[in-house]
């Protein structure tokens, strides 16, 4: 299965965003696909820039997953107003028009998490549990 990469210059990466509030760099392949990474049967694309595309699995909602607060978050630097997104989102470049998605440089995954802890809201910041 997948997990958590060790970063070198000529990896690509998925930006996994989950509802506890944890960013993990996920390795890319030209073989891997927005499905493997969020483990669901839907991915649906949700275009954010010419070159950044969020993929969301489509049953996280019906099958009961937490709202994504972190990744609403990080939306909100694209769109103003976005919807509620469910369970694990990703993060990738945008697809060519074989539907294939390029991979995030390290660079490019490690300024997505920048901006989101510069701009959210304290309350959106994951907090150590309380005993």
């Amino acid at each position: 299965m997948f997990t958590t990469a060790t970063a070198t210059e000529d990896q690509s990466y998925a930006l996994l965003i989950q509802p506890t509030g944890a960013f993990r760099l996920m390795t890319w392949s030209s073989a891997t696909t927005p499905r493997h990474v969020l483990r669901c049967e839907t991915a649906r694309p949700v275009d954010l820039t010419t070159t950044l595309t969020l993929w969301v699995d489509e049953d996280a909602a019906t099958l009961g997953e937490k709202a994504n607060r972190a990744a609403h978050g990080l939306i909100t630097l694209y769109r103003p107003t976005p919807p509620p997104y469910f369970g694990d989102v990703a993060v990738t470049g945008t697809p060519d028009a074989s539907g294939n998605a390029p991979g995030l440089s390290e660079t490019q995954a490690l300024a997505l998490i920048s901006m989101y802890l510069e701009t959210a809201p304290t309350s959106l910041m994951p907090h150590p549990r309380r005993s």
